[in-house]
């Protein structure tokens, strides 16, 4: 399996436009489409570098300019939403799509973000809980009261169970919402202890156990094909290190799969981690090794006519 994520930060160092990545990811989609791929959208907001704010938008798009492409949001940042609304949302989306789009769930971790749409960071648990609640019934099509608001959305989803939500964190918090909810947790790392808190949590919740679906351990987030690692490193290096040095910023010591602490690209580069050039054959021997290969095309705004040609071997394997 080949997954293409994008989240569009435009760096500094890039001679792209927003509007260049943007047409750019479709018509990769297009070709992710063919290649048996999968499209991931994901979401931050008042981002310096324009980091993607409205993942739904580009899911629609992407809906529309495919047939059979499964496509992700990943993640949703719901606290950032009205859920009614939302809700409204994902229905027509599950309409245009018939049913390709689904939706992973966060919480979020940026102060900046809460500030800016009013949440409280301090009670983010207790609102996402009662957010969710309010979302799964509103897709289901339940006529109920909520906030001294009648509630009722039309149409029902195309879906017969509706857009299928997971939830995403890197918690032990976070696990035991998801297994409370009976909800999928797709977590940030691969620390077993998120599986055991949510195998706990389920269980006493009444629900099935064994649904935290972790990342591969050492798995790379960004990875690239060129015949000539050394001269990938060289041209592509510096659109990579600000991608890294951005999470780096956000994420702090936290722990995560895209994590990095690299400050120069010969760090990015010897940490062999999330950030990875190699040859056909290396990516062969990761896809054999994890099942899956994580793509970010346009990382730090790479350029398309650049980000082409790392792209395409993919297609080769």
């Amino acid at each position: 399996m080949i997954i293409l994520r994008f989240d569009f930060r435009l760096g500094p160092q890039s001679s792209a436009t927003m509007s260049e990545l943007y047409a750019a990811s479709l018509e990769m989609l297009e070709w992710s489409e063919r290649n048996g791929a999968t499209g991931v959208f994901s979401e931050h907001h008042t981002s310096s570098d324009g980091y993607l704010p409205s993942p739904i938008v580009m899911a629609a798009a992407a809906a529309a300019r495919t047939s059979t492409l499964p496509i992700n949001v990943a993640a949703l940042l719901a606290l950032m939403y009205d859920p009614v609304k939302l809700a409204e949302d994902m229905v027509v989306l599950d309409h245009l799509s018939q049913g390709r789009v689904s939706y992973t769930i966060g919480l979020g971790y940026r102060n900046e973000e809460f500030s800016m749409f009013g949440v409280d960071p301090s009670r983010r648990g207790a609102i996402m809980d009662e957010r969710l609640s309010v979302l799964r019934r509103a897709l289901d099509g339940e006529r109920f009261e909520w906030d001294g608001r009648t509630i009722e959305v039309t149409p029902r989803p195309f879906s017969e169970s509706g857009p299928m939500l997971m939830y995403g964190g890197g918690t032990p918090a976070a696990a035991r919402r998801a297994a409370r909810l009976g909800m999928m947790l797709l977590p940030q790392h691969s620390d077993p202890a998120l599986a055991e808190a949510y195998d706990a949590a389920a269980i006493e919740a009444g629900n099935p156990p064994g649904m935290c679906l972790s990342p591969g351990a050492g798995a790379p987030t960004s990875l690239f094909i060129a015949d000539d690692p050394d001269a990938g490193w060289a041209e592509i290096g510096e659109h990579l290190l600000h991608d890294a040095r951005m999470y780096g910023e956000w994420l702090g010591s936290t722990t995560a799969a895209s994590g990095s602490q690299a400050t120069t690209v010969e760090e990015l580069r010897a940490e062999n981690g999330a950030y990875r050039i190699v040859t056909p054959d290396g990516a062969r021997a990761l896809r054999d090794q994890y099942g899956a290969l994580s793509l970010q095309p346009l990382c730090g705004g790479l350029p398309p006519e650049i980000a082409w040609r790392y792209l395409e071997p993919f297609a080769d394997l």
